[in-house]
C-alpha cells in the first residue's frame, strides 16, 4: 500500500509538471501516412524461467505502442503509450528493482523501452528522459543488446521519452517472435541515420562506464554507469 501511495504521488507530480511544461505528447491515431524509410534492430531472447510471461508483456506493449504516431515536435512517452503495468493484463515476469532481480507484474518491458531508445539514437532524435540499469547482469557472450543501449523504466518514477526533432512523422513497431524481438522505426520521410558505437571500460570500485559515441565526429551522446556483477 505504501509503495502504491508513493507511486501515485510521483505520478501526480509528473502530471502537473507535464501540464506546466506544455509538452506535446503523441496521441493514438489512425496512420494515414506512407512510410518511406525505416530502421530495424533485431535482438535475441535470452532463456529464462519467465520468458513466456515476458513475451506476453512485450506483445501487449507492442500492440499499444503501435497505435501511436509521433508527429514533428511531439514527444513519445513509453508509459503514456503502454499504460499502467500493474494490472491483470500484464503477466508476472523477471524485472530489476533497486538493483536486484524480482518477479513483478510487467517484468521484462525494459527490452521494449531499450530497443526504442537504441532506434532513437540511430535516427538522431532527441532523448529527453532515459535511465540505464544500475547493474550489468550480463557478459559479452550473453547480452542481447550493446551495453549502454538499455533504457530501464519504472511506472510512476522512470520513463523513456523521445522528442521527434525531425520534419517527418514517425512510428515505432515492435514484434515478438519465437526466438527474437524486433524493433522498427518507420518514418514518412528519409532518415539521416547516425553511425553510433558503444564502448565501455571498467573503472574503480567495480564500476563499468559505457559510452555511446557518434562515429561521424567522435562526440559522446550518452554515458551510462553500472555496477559490475561478479
Amino acid at each position: 500500500m505504501l509503495r502504491k501511495l508513493k507511486r501515485d504521488f510521483h505520478l501526480f507530480g509528473r502530471t502537473v509538471k507535464d501540464m506546466v511544461s506544455k509538452e506535446k505528447f503523441c496521441k493514438r491515431q489512425k496512420s494515414n501516412y506512407t512510410w518511406k524509410d525505416s530502421i530495424e534492430i533485431i535482438q535475441p531472447f535470452t532463456k529464462s524461467a519467465t520468458l513466456i510471461e515476458k513475451k506476453q508483456n512485450l506483445a501487449l506493449a507492442a500492440e499499444r505502442i503501435g497505435l501511436y504516431v509521433v508527429r514533428p515536435g511531439e514527444t513519445f512517452s513509453f508509459w503514456r503509450c503502454v499504460g499502467n503495468p500493474n494490472t491483470n493484463e500484464f503477466a508476472c515476469s523477471r524485472g530489476i528493482r533497486g538493483g536486484l532481480l524480482h518477479i513483478e507484474r510487467g517484468g521484462g518491458l525494459c527490452q521494449a523501452s531499450g530497443i526504442i531508445y537504441h532506434l532513437s539514437l540511430i535516427a538522431g532524435l532527441k532523448v529527453t528522459e532515459r535511465y540505464n540499469h544500475s547493474k550489468d547482469l550480463y557478459t559479452d557472450e550473453t547480452r542481447f543488446c550493446p551495453l549502454g543501449s538499455d533504457a530501464t523504466v519504472a511506472y510512476g518514477y522512470r520513463d523513456l521519452r523521445v522528442k521527434n526533432t525531425s520534419n517527418d512523422a514517425i512510428r515505432f513497431e515492435l514484434q515478438v517472435h519465437d526466438d527474437h524481438f524486433t524493433g522498427v522505426l518507420h518514418s514518412s520521410g528519409l532518415i539521416s541515420q547516425r553511425d553510433i558505437h558503444f564502448e565501455y571500460s571498467i573503472k574503480a570500485d567495480n564500476i563499468i562506464e559505457a559510452r555511446t559515441i557518434d562515429k561521424s565526429d567522435g562526440s559522446i551522446l550518452a554515458v551510462s554507469r553500472y555496477e559490475r556483477m561478479d
